[in-house]
Parts: structure tokens; C-alpha cells; sequence
């Protein structure tokens, strides 16, 4: 309760403030409560190694987002978030809201941890005078382009940036930026001391968005000096670059993206959509070295009233056989992506908080090394009112290397990061997903939903058992029931 009134007292102290300066204030934001039922979501069903985690959880987030609005031209947004946190734990354990223990507290008086109200965006957005140039700096959202998937693959994260876009001419924009991923230390062996400065992570990206009748596309590019102390260690957040592969000889040097995508709709109704994603990282270790890409397209079909199918084929590259040689890795690095997905399981997608792979540790670096081809029916108009539902429908194959098992190393003697049964695919391992997805609007503002998922991972044994007579790492049937509302505003 505590941290609600404080809540309550921070949002009537921005109101306030803003008042006495005359802004506008606009709130909007969404608060969820989700509950899911998992069956074999590790994919080790009656096996000795089986993760004990709780078959059903009820999770909850509050997203708040102001803006105080100066006029068309200037403005400055606050984007905070409660959550998200399960029921039972951290700030939504019993008598957390009042400040009180729970029977699992470790020691009487210890604070609960996780009870924390988080600034997600904090930036100041505004137009230069008499041009089209806009300028948002702050901790921002920042995402690179992308046609499919809901997201970038390669960034699209929340980071400290500076980013400025306008128009060219009517049909051509662009968009430059900095962001600041990383500021890290790095101990002078000399010295002895701790120097500043020495482990940043800047990404500078650049876009050339064009729009033209019937088509779009939107080449971009984005480069990152790590600096000169930048290693594994210090790469939190990173997603492809947070574990070391050789002790004690981890540094990474430049790394670089290129892409573009691409939406065509000159045969309207029909909806052509397409990414080419390249990135690299370099190294002075040879085994720290990245080289990959993926490519994705998806046809949408727009001439039904009553539903949007959508035909999509993805292709990321895994592993080859020389990895293990020690010459790097074959997938694409990624700097932080927290949104794209195809279907609304095992690659993400779920409709609210909890119900698919990707929050798993690892994440989406943990997959890349995949083809998918899928069919999605889209928005199907129910018998009631305001009652929709989607359906997935996923066959997918590794293009990993057969020997990327858990004992696989990379050629370093150290076990290669992002490689985790029932995430990875090998080109041994399949999987079929199916899904089927309702909502139900009760108001504009209040939605019900129910997701149903279930996949049928076929994984070879031979690749991920690592001994034991108990041990069954094939495989199996996983699923889940997802259910919640959301009143979004």
C-alpha cells in the first residue's frame, strides 16, 4: 500500500508542477493481470534433470505514461511501470504493500526485494523551429526498422539516446542517433585502479525511411565502438555478448549492422512485408568473433471483412560445423530486442505478460539458428460483439550444427553461451506450434483475453543428453493456458 500512496504522491507532485508551468498534461497506460498454466515448458518431462518451477503463476504490471505538453512543438514524457512482478513474490507477496514480511523472509527486518516503481522513459521530445527536424532525448525507446515480426530483431529496447529525424523532401526521411548502452570500468592492471570510461558500449544507428504510392522501404544502418576494456563482463544487457568465451581473453572490438525492410501494397488487397537483417562483431579473440543475418517475409491478404491471414516464411543462421574449430559464431548478434516474434509461444507474442519462451534466460539469442514457415489467421470476427480470436500454425527447423550440444565449447574449452536445450535448434531438432487466441472487449477501455498454445518439439537425444540413466532430453509435448484482462487507457 505504501508504495501505491507513493505513487499516488509522485503523480500529484508532476500534475501540480506542470500546472504551475502551464502544460498540458495527457496520461495514458495499461494495467494487466494475467494468470498461466504451464505444462513441460523445459521440454524434461519425467526426467531426473526436470526445472521445478510452479505450474501456474498470476502476474501483474502497471504502466503509467505522462506527457507534459508545452505546445505542438514541446514536450516531455514520463513513462512508469510497477511490475512486472507474480503474485506471492517480491512486491506482490503477502503484506509487501504495507511494508510488512513474508513467511519466506530470510531474516526478520530484511526489505522485500523487487518493490520498486521503475522509470521506463524519461525524454524530452521536441520540433526546431520552422522545419521538420524533431529531436526526442532522453531514456527513450529506440528501435531499428522492421516490416514483420513486431519489432527489430537487432535493437529495439529502451536506452539512454539522443535521436533526430525529418524529411528530405516528401518522399524521403531520415533518422541519426546516439545512444549510450553501456558504461562500464575497467581495472588498469598498473595502476591498480579503476578507470572510468574504459568499457563503453556507444551505438550510433542511421536510417533512410522512403515512402513512395504502393511501397516503402527503409535501408538502415548501426555501429557500436566498444571500448577499449569492453568484455563479456561488463556487457550486461547485451544480449549476444554476455557471457565470456575465453578467460581472461574476452575483449570485443567494433561490431556493425547493415538492413533494410520492406512493405509493398501495390496489389491491394495483398500485403508483401520483408526484413534482411546483417550484423558482425570483431575480436582479437577469434572465438569472440559474430557473423550473421536473418531474413524474413510475410504475405497478408486484406480483401476478407471477416479475417487477415498472413502466409510468413524466417531464416536466421546458426552454427556451421567449423564453429567448433574455434573460428566464432555463425548467428546474428543482437544488441537488445524485447518485441519481435512469429506465433505467441515458443518465439514470443504472447498477448499480455507471461505466456512464451522468450523472458526464459537467454532470451532470443538463446533461438537464433532457425527456419520457420507459418500461416496466421488474424483478427477473426466472432459470433458476439467485440469477440475476436487468432490462430498460428508453426513448423520450425535448427540450422544449427548437430554438435552444438550443451557441451559444446566453441573451440575456447568453455562452454558456449546461448546454447540451452529447448530453446536452441539443431538441424536435427523440429518443432510444430499451434495456437488459438481470444479477446473479448467488455468496454473500449477493458479487454478479456485467452491464449491456448501447444508445441511438439522433436530434439535429438543423442545431441542434448549429457549422461545419466534418467536423463530425456528428446523432446515432448508442452503447452499452456493464458488468461487475463487489461484496462488500457
Amino acid at each position: 500500500m505504501k508504495r501505491l500512496i507513493m505513487l499516488a504522491v509522485l503523480c500529484a507532485f508532476v500534475l501540480s508542477a506542470a500546472a504551475a508551468s502551464a502544460a498540458d498534461i495527457k496520461a495514458s497506460g495499461a494495467f494487466t493481470v494475467e494468470a498461466v498454466w504451464k505444462s513441460n515448458w523445459n521440454f524434461t518431462d519425467g526426467s531426473r534433470d526436470d526445472v521445478a518451477s510452479s505450474a501456474f503463476d498470476i502476474e501483474q504490471r502497471a504502466d503509467v505514461v505522462f506527457e507534459f505538453i508545452a505546445n505542438e512543438n514541446l514536450k516531455g514524457v514520463l513513462f512508469l511501470r510497477y511490475g512486472t512482478g507474480k503474485w506471492g513474490q517480491g512486491s506482490f507477496a503477502l503484506g509487501a504493500g504495507d511494508g510488512g514480511q513474508t513467511l519466506s523472509t530470510a531474516a526478520a527486518g530484511a526489505p522485500i526485494s523487487g518493490s520498486r516503481i521503475a522509470v521506463r522513459r524519461a525524454y524530452i521530445d521536441f520540433n526546431w523551429p520552422d522545419t521538420t527536424i524533431n529531436v526526442k532525448a532522453g531514456y527513450q525507446a529506440v528501435t531499428l526498422p522492421n516490416a514483420f515480426g513486431g519489432g527489430s530483431m537487432i535493437l529495439d529496447e529502451e536506452v539512454a539516446s539522443a535521436v533526430v529525424s525529418g524529411a528530405i523532401t516528401d518522399n524521403v526521411g531520415y533518422l541519426v542517433g546516439f545512444a549510450r548502452a553501456v558504461t562500464g570500468t575497467d581495472l588498469d592492471a598498473t595502476a591498480g585502479t579503476l578507470q572510468q570510461n574504459q568499457a563503453n558500449a556507444d551505438v550510433w544507428v542511421a536510417a533512410l525511411p522512403m515512402n513512395f504510392e504502393g511501397f516503402n522501404v527503409a535501408p538502415f544502418g548501426a555501429v557500436a565502438a566498444l571500448g577499449k576494456g569492453f568484455t563479456g563482463a561488463n556487457s550486461a544487457g547485451l544480449q549476444s555478448l554476455n557471457a565470456t568465451t575465453v578467460a581472461g581473453k574476452d575483449t570485443f572490438d567494433t561490431a556493425y549492422w547493415l538492413g533494410a525492410a520492406f512493405t509493398m501494397d501495390l496489389f491491394d488487397p495483398f500485403v508483401l512485408k520483408a526484413d534482411v537483417n546483417y550484423g558482425k562483431v570483431t575480436s582479437d579473440i577469434k572465438q569472440n568473433e559474430k557473423d550473421g543475418w536473418l531474413f524474413d517475409a510475410a504475405l497478408e491478404y486484406k480483401g476478407f471483412d471477416f479475417m487477415t491471414p498472413e502466409l510468413f516464411f524466417v531464416y536466421t543462421t546458426g552454427e556451421d560445423d567449423n564453429a567448433s574449430k574455434g573460428n566464432g559464431s555463425e548467428r546474428m548478434p543482437i544488441i537488445q530486442a524485447s518485441n519481435w516474434a512469429v506465433g505467441s509461444f515458443f518465439f514470443g507474442g504472447d498477448t499480455l505478460l507471461d505466456g512464451s519462451f522468450p523472458g526464459a534466460a537467454g532470451g532470443r539469442p538463446t533461438y537464433l539458428g532457425f527456419w520457420a514457415l507459418g500461416l496466421s489467421l488474424k483478427d477473426i470476427q466472432s459470433f458476439a460483439d467485440g469477440l475476436t480470436h487468432t490462430a498460428h500454425i508453426i513448423y520450425a527447423k535448427g540450422t544449427n550444427d548437430k554438435n552444438i550440444g550443451p557441451a559444446y565449447t566453441n573451440g575456447s574449452g568453455v562452454a558456449m553461451n546461448n546454447v540451452t536445450y529447448g530453446r536452441t535448434l539443431t538441424e536435427k531438432d523440429s518443432l510444430i506450434e499451434i495456437d488459438f487466441n481470444t479477446a473479448y472487449k467488455v468496454y473500449d477501455e477493458l479487454t478479456l483475453t485467452l491464449d491456448l498454445g501447444y508445441i511438439n518439439l522433436d530434439a535429438k537425444s543423442s545431441v542434448w543428453n549429457t549422461g545419466g540413466a534418467n536423463q530425456k532430453r528428446k523432446g515432448g509435448d508442452a503447452w499452456k493456458v493464458s488468461t487475463g484482462v487489461v484496462y488500457a487507457f
